[in-house]
């Protein structure tokens, strides 16, 4: 199944060119993690995606320069099972500066969006879980 972390309440200053963007997210369950896909729009920079340990370490799992023309889902060469309640995140960095070719309007402060001159920010990865989950059951907490 495709799950995501999404954040859609920044906002992009005018002219910045490393602007940070992260969401976090608990797996509700046990799942095998398979691939990442990252998504933003013209004004996306670089994404990242960690696993955050109980400790506070950080464990990166994919960083990436990105081109929105360019879009592609990165398989793990080894799937990786996590437990329920791993901790994950994804940080994006978005350039809304001149110096961006792709960049509709450097004078603009840039929301979510749908369309190609607004921006997003979604973390997509694909998981395995056991045949008999579906989505629905997939995100019920069960009591630790």
């Amino acid at each position: 199944m495709t799950l995501q972390l999404t954040n859609d309440s920044f906002v992009i200053p005018p002219g910045a060119d490393d602007y940070r963007v992260e969401v976090h997210g608990t797996l509700p369950n046990d799942a095998t993690l398979l691939s990442l896909f990252p998504h933003m729009h013209l004004r996306g920079k670089r994404f990242e995606y960690n696993l955050i340990h109980p400790d506070g370490g950080i464990e990166p799992l994919l960083l990436v320069n990105y081109h929105f023309h360019w879009q592609l889902s990165y398989r793990l060469a080894e799937p990786r099972f996590l437990k329920a309640g791993t901790r994950l995140q994804a940080v994006a960095w978005f350039d809304n500066s001149r110096d961006n070719p792709h960049n509709p309007d450097p004078k603009k402060t840039v929301t979510w969006g749908s369309q190609t001159y607004d921006e997003m920010m979604v973390g997509f990865f694909d998981v395995a879980v056991p045949a008999n989950v579906d989505k629905w059951h997939y995100f019920i907490r069960e009591p630790r």
